[in-house]
């Protein structure tokens, strides 16, 4: 009886904590110019604000975790990928396709990102923070480790490389694009609309050359 009452009750804490995420993420697809309040998100959720308090401290650790959760889903993709791989290159292009379908159906990902060192790990406690490091490294790792299975000729760390530059390149092509709203007429006039990316077409090309000439040079 003890383990069942516990069971139900991690249960409905972990129900009350994912009501949160999602009331936090409904909230930020209806206006992302900032992050909603605590109490904005516990009203959204049907909680009191010192029940958020409970799982959350603060409103960037909310959304930090909400990041964490997208990092690894995609991860996990991109490890289902290595599962039976067929060759260097038909990676690279399986890869880029589930990239981009990804930021298709995530769209709080880009802008959480851009945002998870200057804004969200500043308000989150250090431990927090290391959880979230932490489980990022331990996926590169692993996503390396069955990299090398399926494609022996190629050194142990070049995939978790390109992982992180993977990541640099994307977050660097979003922000050149995703100018801050006040400049935003500018982006249509010339010769401002010269220097922004088309960010999709940009990065499949960026990041087939990025994986492409690195995987050749091995081959």
């Amino acid at each position: 009886m003890t383990q069942r009452l516990r069971a139900i009750d991690d249960n409905e804490k972990a129900a009350r904590r994912q009501s949160i995420l999602d009331a936090a993420k409904a909230l930020y697809l209806a206006n992302t110019s900032g992050l909603p309040s605590v109490i904005s998100i516990a009203r959204k959720a049907g909680l009191a604000k010192g029940t958020v308090y409970l799982y959350f401290k603060t409103k960037e650790e909310i959304f930090l975790a909400m990041l964490s959760e997208d990092y690894e889903t995609l991860m996990v993709e991109v490890i289902k990928l290595l599962d039976a791989p067929a060759s260097p290159d038909e990676l690279v292009e399986q890869l880029l396709s589930t990239l981009i379908n990804f930021l298709d159906n995530n769209p709080l990902f880009m802008p959480l990102a851009s945002m998870a060192s200057p804004v969200l790990e500043q308000n989150v406690d250090i431990e927090i923070v290391g959880e979230f490091k932490l489980m990022l490294i331990d996926k590169i790792d692993l996503i390396d480790e069955l990299f090398i299975k399926a494609f022996p000729q190629f050194p142990k760390g070049q995939c978790g490389s390109l992982l992180l530059h993977t990541n640099a390149l994307i977050l660097g092509l979003w922000q050149m694009q995703n100018w801050p709203e006040k400049l935003k007429p500018l982006q249509q006039q010339y010769p401002f609309n010269t220097v922004i990316p088309d960010f999709k077409k940009d990065l499949a090309l960026s990041l087939k050359n990025l994986w492409k000439g690195a995987l050749s040079n091995q081959a």
